[in-house]
């Protein structure tokens, strides 16, 4: 066992004792990688019109009050358990959004509900960003300038190719290329930044 499943699992053990900061503290832990399964569960369509902070923020408060139904006690589990909870939060945010669309009038365009719901956000290549890795990476990413990580996240967890990295980014290829060299140079000193402090504590 890691060190920092370790600590996770303490953290556990005493957020199930009532220990709301241990509690805060394993919720704060996950926020940057509950912030990235936004962005990949949100669609273009929808992705600056639903603020994936705010459903992050809505996850966080559905597990204090919910947190007596988790029964895991390993980082995984509570992966687990988080990103459920942060699906149907992500859904119940679209279906507002979409709601809000087809009441107001000044709105042509005709929404369907079910062209957009479910999200699907437990595909085989989606289910891996989850655990102790999963929440590591989001924490490193965060780091980084935004433009910066939201490249290394097309490309390297979307697998986006960088012709379509460029149009999303407005940028040419060649500036997309740049953007994922100097990120992925930043993500590893993060990393590595990040591992030497453990060492050392």
């Amino acid at each position: 066992m890691s060190e920092f499943e370790h600590s996770f699992e303490k953290l556990i053990r005493n957020a199930r004792n009532g220990d709301e900061t241990a509690l805060g503290e394993l919720l704060n832990q996950h926020r940057p990688w509950l912030r990235l399964l936004g962005k990949r569960g949100l669609s273009d369509r929808f992705s600056g019109r639903i603020d994936e902070s705010d459903v992050a923020q809505q996850t966080f408060l559905s597990a204090v009050r919910g947190f007596s139904e988790f029964n895991g006690s390993t980082a995984d589990e509570l992966a687990a358990w988080l990103q459920q909870i942060h699906e149907r939060n992500l859904q119940d945010a679209v279906r507002r959004h979409v709601v809000a669309q087809k009441r107001s009038v000044d709105r042509e365009e005709t929404f369907i509900e079910e062209e957009v719901l479910p999200i699907e956000l437990t595909s085989p290549s989606q289910r891996l960003i989850r655990g102790e890795r999963a929440v590591r990476l989001a924490a490193a990413l965060s780091y980084l300038p935004e433009e910066q990580a939201e490249a290394v996240r097309l490309r390297h967890l979307d697998g986006q190719s960088l012709e379509k990295i460029a149009r999303q980014l407005d940028r040419s290829e060649r500036a997309v290329a740049g953007l994922l060299y100097r990120g992925m140079t930043n993500l590893r000193k993060v990393l590595a930044e990040e591992s030497k402090e453990k060492e050392q504590s």
